[in-house]
Parts: structure tokens; C-alpha cells; sequence
């Protein structure tokens, strides 16, 4: 191979001081088998981070912001309340700039996610129950932040403004230098709402034409449905409307079952060559749906993570089983309201 023959890797042409400059910048690359004869469907490889996630992005942000705030000193201990990607991010950013950190995360995640916890020096706090349970873990955090209010800062990824603001400052800014244009679509699956809601407000900048979707679990549809339930797509649906989801720039909402979501992502690992996760799986079965239904150019969608977080799931065990607990799950009020006003306005696709 020539030098002019070389991939460009501008970034990475000299020595970094820290892992934690090698977040962002990732590749965006078409996905063949998801897109038609008349759509184009691309994945962001979000994997490439360092600790393997498309989370390494908001947590530099947020402990970046809250550090130039004075919010952190140094016997402050990061809490964080996460379903497994965040957790294994915070404690990488964490550790990184010097802090201890504990996640409090549902029982019934991946055992990988909870070992690369731990690797990476966080310790973890487990409360029951699965995905849909990530309330019961907030309830946890809140109780120890009430026995220790001195002790912990809670970087609260579900609320914490920081956390779109990192995509609108670089995932979505990405996407449209990588194109060279604001793609017609983007879809994402919906756990923080921080994704969807910061790639889209800086669509919004650049092309207000551009369609919006968030995707949550067929089994779980929250904002197409306002119904709660158990379903296996690792960070999403977690069962209520988080504050950083802006309801009022999507354009629609689609549902991907757990089943084909995990169909899915084995075909993008066999057919693409990349071996993600069950909620990639999931974004990319959603832009499938997308491009079936609407007529666009382009769709983007991103690749949140690396299917070796999954050996111990559904992705590979088909025998797999949460034990989840038997309660009511009576949506929350808030979100209630913001259903009241948004959903008749979205563009549902199953």
C-alpha cells in the first residue's frame, strides 16, 4: 500500500496525554443490508470510543461542565444511576480525572456490563429487576444521596442538560461533515432522550426538513402507547419520559420488538461486519422501517456499543431470563402531561 493509499487519520497522527481525547470523531459508515434501492442507511460506529460506547460522550461533558461549575473537589465520589453503558462510562471518565464513582444499576443487566464496571475501578450497587426498572435504581440513588448529602455528585443522566448538549456539540456536527449534509432522517433509541434530542436540535440548525424518530422496545412503548413492560433491549425503555428527551422536536416514534432487534444486530455482525449490540440491532431494524415507509435519501442512525458486552444476554443465550419484579408501574405524571401534548403529533411506525 502507498502512503496516498493510506485511510486519512489525522487525529491519531501524533501521541494524545489521555485516553480521554480519543472520544468522538467516530466513523460513519453505510449499511448496505439496511438500506433500499432508494434510501441509504449509515451507522456511527459508536463502539470505537474508548470504554466502547457512545456514553464516553456524555460523561466527558458532564464532569467537564461540572468541574469548570466547582461542583467537584477532590472527596467528591461520582453516583451515577445507569442500565450498564453509562455506568461503565462514568467510571471511565471518572477514574480517569481522579474521582471515585459507584453505579447503582438493575440486577438483571449483562454480566459483562457489570465486570467492566468494576475493571475500570467503579464499585456498583444492584437494585431488582431489569431495564424497565431503572426507577427503582434512581429510588436508590436518591436514598443515598439523603444519607450522604455531602459525599456524592450525582451527574443524573436522565436530566442533566450536559448530556444533549454533547451530541449537539459533536455527534450531530459529525454527522453532517461526515455526509456533507444534514441527513433526511435520524433515529435513535430512546433512554436518556440525550441523542435524539442533541443530534436533533443540531439538525435543526442546519436543515429544519430533517426527520426525527426515537425508537423504544414494541414491548415497552412508552411514548407511542403509554404502556410499561419487560423487554430485553439493554439501554432503553426504561419506563417514563426522561427530562432530556425534547418531545417537541421529534417527528415521530417507531417500535422495534426485542426479538428482531436481536435478529438484527446477529445480521449486522454477519452481513456488516460489526459485531454490536442488541439496541443497535434495534436502531438499525428502526431505520430499516423508516426507509420502507417514508421516501428519503438518507437515514443515520447510530452504532451504540460492542456485541462482547452480550455474550451472558438473549444476543447469545436464548434461554436468557430477567427476574423482574411483580408491581404496578403507573406512568408518572409528568410524562403523562407531555404525552398529552405531543404524541397525537408523531408519525407512529411498528
Amino acid at each position: 500500500m502507498s502512503t496516498d493509499d493510506r485511510p486519512d487519520w489525522t487525529r491519531n497522527r501524533t501521541a494524545t496525554g489521555s485516553a480521554l481525547a480519543c472520544i468522538g470523531e467516530t466513523p460513519l459508515v453505510e449499511l448496505p443490508t439496511a438500506s433500499t434501492d432508494g434510501t441509504t442507511v449509515y451507522g456511527k460506529l459508536e463502539f470505537t470510543n474508548p470504554s466502547g460506547s457512545i456514553k464516553d460522550r456524555i460523561y466527558r461533558e458532564m464532569i467537564t461542565a461540572a468541574e469548570e461549575r466547582g461542583d467537584l473537589d477532590d472527596d467528591t465520589e461520582i453516583l451515577e444511576c445507569s442500565t450498564g453503558n453509562a455506568g461503565i462510562a462514568c467510571t471511565f471518565v471518572g477514574r480517569q480525572r481522579g474521582y471515585d464513582v459507584t453505579v447503582v444499576m438493575p440486577e438483571g443487566m449483562s454480566e459483562e456490563r457489570t465486570k467492566l464496571i468494576r475493571a475500570y475501578g467503579g464499585d456498583l450497587i444492584e437494585t431488582p429487576g431489569g431495564e424497565s426498572d431503572v426507577d427503582l435504581a434512581l429510588d436508590r440513588v436518591g436514598e443515598l444521596i439523603e444519607e450522604h448529602p455531602d459525599r456524592y455528585w450525582f451527574p443524573n443522566q436522565f436530566a442533566n442538560p450536559d448530556n444533549p448538549a454533547a451530541h449537539e456539540r459533536t455527534t450531530g456536527p459529525e454527522i453532517v461533515e461526515q455526509l456533507d449534509e444534514v441527513p433526511d432522517a435520524f433515529v435513535a433509541g430512546q433512554g436518556t432522550g440525550g441523542t435524539v434530542t442533541g443530534v436533533g436540535r443540531c439538525f435543526a440548525d442546519e436543515d429544519a426538513d430533517a426527520e426525527l424518530y426515537a425508537l423504544e422496545p414494541a414491548e415497552a412503548p412508552i411514548l407511542s402507547d403509554r404502556e410499561w413492560g419487560s423487554h430485553e433491549i439493554e439501554g432503553i425503555g426504561d419506563g417514563f419520559v426522561p427530562e432530556n428527551l425534547d418531545p417537541g422536536i421529534l417527528d415521530g416514534v417507531v417500535t422495534v420488538e426485542s426479538e428482531t432487534a436481536i435478529e438484527r444486530a446477529r445480521t449486522v455482525a454477519r452481513e456488516e461486519g460489526l459485531f454490536c449490540g442488541v439496541s443497535s440491532g434495534a436502531n438499525v431494524e428502526g431505520a430499516r422501517k423508516i426507509a420502507a415507509e417514508r421516501d428519503l435519501d438518507t437515514i443515520a442512525t447510530v452504532i451504540c456499543d460492542t456485541g462482547q458486552r452480550y455474550f451472558s444476554t438473549a444476543l447469545f443465550e436464548t434461554d436468557h431470563e430477567i427476574d423482574v419484579p411483580d408491581r404496578e408501574h403507573p406512568l408518572d405524571e409528568r410524562s403523562r402531561e407531555l404525552l398529552d401534548r405531543y404524541q397525537s403529533g408523531w408519525r407512529i411506525i411498528e
